[in-house]
């Protein structure tokens, strides 16, 4: 078709031949006028038809401009080109430049999608058949026994030595060894010598990530101080119960500097080392360490105050004393850092005084010059000075003698309130009043009280326990605003010893938990707490719930150490615990299996039993499924 109509265009006028290129000699002689006439025609005219005509074929058939390059071929004999020969092989020729142009695109397009196709098979080879690192199975709940341990008291702490995200278990445990003379003989029991050990329990399983030795009993174990120079793990400090100080590598347990004179021998920390900032100029945190008399003899006891250097462990200084009258138990030296920002160490035996760090600095290294850490200085108005011992400040000195005291809201805060724990009251130091929040006549405060959120005032409450008579206590939640009781239970427990805890759920309140041993109250299920069966339990108070108490594990001897973490992956929380099995352990050496053990809340929660406080129906399907779906979380408040 399309060559019908390139011939029918370029047929010449007059001529009916088929042939465009053939000579008719009939009918030129008739037409020999015309015929010029349609030369002429056909020179000026058909050329531009022919153009038109080969410019809208092109784009439609490559073969009908072969086509019409033949015929047109034939038809212009003559010596002059024809015009329309010319035009249509520059076309054709342009066309096979284009074609041959618009191949090399697809060259590269063909390139790149075969580089793409064989780099996501090797991606893909890459995720099926090379393995990928397995993260550490978390188990909800694991023992470990470390052995036969000496009835000392272990320290505990709670820190993530690997870096996976859970919060792994320090404990320190103290074994007993006999010791053999020069002639190989055994010594008399009194010889035994004393080895203790650190070990850092995975907090996923339990196993045992490193170990390492001190030369004495430990008392405190405190982590966090500084970064070490690979910037991964952080300072662990190991503190005596006399004269030693260790620092260690949290990740792999080595030895970073000890000393062993830290304090004299007669002398024994008073409170877990005290975090500074940089004070001696080397870009590392320095700590502040407060030791007391081993022995208490009379009414005046001293408190001895050292700097050290949290790099190398070197002494900041000389040792300040200060002298203090009083009666009871040492209280701290704990940190308090006031609104403007600076920083002091409350301490007393049965009365609160306050001292700045930046006096303590000064009379240490002299009237020299001070770090700027320690350049803010701004005393409460509300503290006054103390007549006998210069720098230091009377904070309470009232008529009871204090056994705790906590500094309630977060650091900077303007002011920060005091919480002081006497024998029988609670009284929080508020401003320029010293305001008392509660108290309990005849009673005894067991422990120090538990700070957590019971209700919706965004204001910190307290869980304390009292002693009631015949080995039993009570436990009440006072509200931090007003002092009144907002929770209390009769437990008929034994008390426990062991320290209580708080953990904060996404609402903004918190779950409380404490042991008690011996409960007699009324189970979700027939039997089991009819009878005494001498075990201590571990109970979780949900503010959603006051009137019933969740058992979630038992522990077949007392309770010796005990910490609370988070677990923030999971949105779980879980408990460890120390205990050693004194039914078990030896009459010679007192020695027994000490045991760690660690429980997942919502695990335990899902296999715990209710106990009914104020006739609560306990067996309603709601209560179970409401507790089943609890979520634990980070403190909100910091």
């Amino acid at each position: 078709m399309m060559a019908a109509a390139l011939s029918r265009a370029l047929k010449l006028p007059g001529k009916k031949s088929h042939d465009l290129g053939e000579y008719d000699p009939l009918r030129q002689a008739d037409s020999d006028d015309s015929a010029d006439d349609g030369d002429l025609n056909y020179q000026k005219n058909g050329s531009l038809q022919v153009e038109a005509m080969v410019e809208a074929v092109l784009s439609r058939d490559a073969d009908t401009v072969v086509e019409m390059h033949t015929l047109k071929g034939k038809h212009c004999r003559s010596e002059q080109p024809c015009s329309a020969e010319v035009h249509a092989t520059e076309v054709s020729d342009e066309f096979v430049v284009k074609s041959r142009t618009s191949f090399l695109p697809c060259l590269r397009t063909a390139a790149f999608l075969l580089t793409l196709l064989v780099t996501m098979v090797l991606v893909l080879v890459c995720a099926f058949f090379i393995p990928c690192p397995k993260s550490r199975a978390l188990k909800t709940s694991w023992n470990r026994s470390l052995g036969l341990a000496a009835a000392f008291p272990p320290a505990i702490a709670l820190w993530d030595v690997n870096n996976d995200q859970v919060p792994d278990v320090i404990v320190s445990f103290s074994s007993t060894g006999k010791v053999r003379g020069q002639r190989g003989a055994l010594r008399p029991q009194g010889s035994l010598k004393l080895h203790v050990s650190v070990a850092v329990l995975s907090g996923a399983d339990g196993s045992v990530l490193w170990t390492t030795v001190a030369s004495e009993r430990l008392k405190f174990i405190h982590c966090g101080i500084g970064r070490t120079e690979e910037g991964k793990g952080t300072v662990c400090l190991l503190v005596g119960v006399t004269h030693m100080l260790k620092a260690v590598n949290s990740i792999s347990g080595s030895c970073f500097w000890e000393m062993k004179n830290v304090s004299p021998s007669h002398r024994t920390p008073a409170a877990p080392p005290v975090q500074l900032p940089d004070v001696d100029g080397d870009g590392f945190a320095d700590i502040l360490l407060g030791s007391r008399s081993a022995t208490l003899t009379n009414r005046i006891h001293d408190v001895s105050f050292v700097f050290v250097s949290g790099a190398t462990g070197a002494l900041i200084g000389q040792p300040v004393t200060y002298n203090v009258t009083g009666e009871g138990k040492l209280i701290g030296p704990k940190a308090y850092v006031s609104g403007e920002g600076a920083l002091y160490v409350l301490f007393g035996y049965g009365s609160i005084q306050a001292v700045s760090v930046r006096d303590i600095y000064t009379q240490a290294n002299g009237k020299g010059t001070l770090p700027p850490s320690l350049w803010k200085e701004e005393s409460p108005s509300e503290w006054k000075p103390e007549g006998s011992l210069p720098g230091v400040l009377d904070v309470y000195s009232g008529n009871g003698s204090v056994q705790d005291v906590q500094a309630v809201g977060s650091p900077g805060e303007d002011p920060m309130e005091l919480l002081l724990t006497t024998k029988n009251q609670l009284q929080l130091l508020r401003g320029t009043q010293l305001r008392q929040v509660w108290q309990a006549v005849g009673s005894t405060i067991n422990g120090a009280p538990v700070a957590g959120f019971f209700n919706d005032d965004k204001v910190p409450d307290f869980l304390i326990q009292v002693a009631s008579g015949n080995g039993t206590r009570k436990s009440l939640i006072i509200d931090g605003s007003s002092g009144q009781e907002l929770w209390a239970a009769e437990l008929d427990c034994r008390s426990q010893g062991s320290e209580a805890a708080s953990v904060p759920l996404p609402d903004g309140r918190s779950a409380f938990l404490f042991w008690a041993g011996e409960c007699r109250t009324k189970p979700s299920a027939p039997g089991g707490d009819s009878e005494r069966d001498g075990q201590y339990r571990l109970y979780l108070l949900h503010p959603a719930y006051p009137g019933l108490l969740v058992e979630l594990a038992r522990s077949p001897g007392p309770v010796t150490a005990s910490a609370t973490g988070v677990w923030e992956q999971r949105k779980d929380a879980f408990h460890v615990s120390v205990t050693t099995d004194s039914s078990q352990a030896t009459h010679r050496g007192r020695m027994g299996p000490l045991l760690v053990s660690t429980v997942g809340l919502k695990w335990a929660i899902l296999h715990s039993r209710l106990l009914a406080l104020d006739g609560t129906d306990i067996n309603t399907p709601s209560i179970r499924k409401s507790l089943s779906q609890l979520s634990f979380c980070k403190d909100l408040q910091q």
